[in-house]
């Protein structure tokens, strides 16, 4: 009896991984849509009403800077402007991205290039961390955090290739 008990178990858990790792997925396919595609759109426009709706209503955000709760980060993206002549393009690299029902946290790096009027581009990366979560059946991004140096060590292009490139439009 006791083995029986076993072996039911043993294959109920054995079913239930390939349903974790298609939730895995969708997840991951969600997030690359309601949240990077968003982002990247958002940022890429300077559209604030856009880019704050990705993220929670108490999102935190922390960088180089300092700390900023959600009126105070919500309040700087309000100051984005739009420079004629200028672009400004973003691309994410991915080292970990982790899942639960209504939680993510993943890590990575962006590659921000600003083109100028005369066509020359300045390259910017740097290292994030995200707590996403899932809020009315949307992701958001809940915690962010973003650095410039890693041990004392500049971000640069070589952290960037060295991750997985998120492919977006």
């Amino acid at each position: 009896m006791k083995n029986a008990i076993l072996i039911c178990l043993f294959i109920g858990i054995a079913f239930q991984f390939p349903m974790l790792g298609q939730e895995v997925q969708d997840a991951k396919e969600q997030v690359n849509t309601q949240v990077w595609q968003a982002f990247k759109t958002a940022y890429e426009a300077r559209d604030s009403e856009a880019f704050k709706v990705i993220h929670t209503d108490d999102v935190l955000r922390v960088n180089d800077g300092g700390v900023k709760t959600a009126p105070e980060y919500f309040a700087s993206i309000d100051s984005w402007r739009k420079s004629n002549g200028t672009s400004i393009t973003i691309d994410f690299a991915f080292e970990n991205r982790q899942y639960n029902a209504n939680t993510g946290y993943e890590t990575g790096y962006y590659r921000v290039i600003y083109t100028r009027e005369n066509g020359e581009s300045i390259n910017y990366y740097g290292q994030f961390h995200v707590v996403l979560r899932l809020v009315n059946g949307r992701w958001k991004i809940a915690q962010d955090f973003d650095t410039s140096t890693i041990g004392g060590q500049k971000v640069d292009e070589s952290y960037f290739k060295g991750a997985t490139f998120l492919e977006l439009n």
